[in-house]
């Protein structure tokens, strides 16, 4: 079974969705598009049922992933729009937690559920392509209501990703 997943990187520091369920053992296509102009990543953690302690360092963080490497880990640019994609293998029922790297203290974080339970349908971000005539295409970018800004810190870059 093939599930399709579409997650966004926002300017207010959040995933929205920040939460997706997929199926044990299922070829998960996923789809991360950047909608902002400063960087972050998708990192998806592979230890099920374990939350990253939001007061971890940078450091702290990279070593975790060092002593558990993540599922996916994508760096998302600065380019608003552009869409990342990777292909994965669900693993074991359990919870599992998403990051990005650069604002995590911030509490940019959200989970994939996987369960034996059919997931219901995706409040995904819709990304469809509109017709405006003479073979052009336009992306239509159609965020899921309800999110609200809120007061962000922009930080520094992280280093060089380690353990990357």
């Amino acid at each position: 079974m093939i599930q399709y997943v579409n997650v966004s990187a926002t300017d207010s520091l959040s995933f929205v969705p920040n939460a997706f369920t997929v199926l044990p053992g299922a070829s998960v296509h996923l789809a991360v598009t950047q909608l902002s102009s400063f960087n972050h990543t998708f990192t998806l953690s592979s230890v099920a049922n374990a939350t990253i302690p939001s007061g971890d360092s940078t450091a702290q963080l990279y070593a975790y992933f060092r002593a558990h490497p993540p599922i996916v880990n994508l760096t998302l640019g600065t380019t608003a729009g552009k869409v990342f994609h990777q292909n994965f293998t669900a693993p074991a029922v359990g919870t599992y937690e998403f990051v990005c790297l650069v604002h995590f203290a911030d509490g940019m974080t959200g989970t994939m559920t996987v369960s034996a339970a059919a997931p219901g349908p995706s409040p995904a971000v819709v990304v469809p392509l509109v017709d405006v005539g003479a073979g052009a295409g336009v992306a239509v970018v159609a965020i899921v209501a309800g999110v609200l800004l809120v007061r962000r810190r922009r930080r520094q870059p992280p280093e060089p990703d380690p353990f990357a």
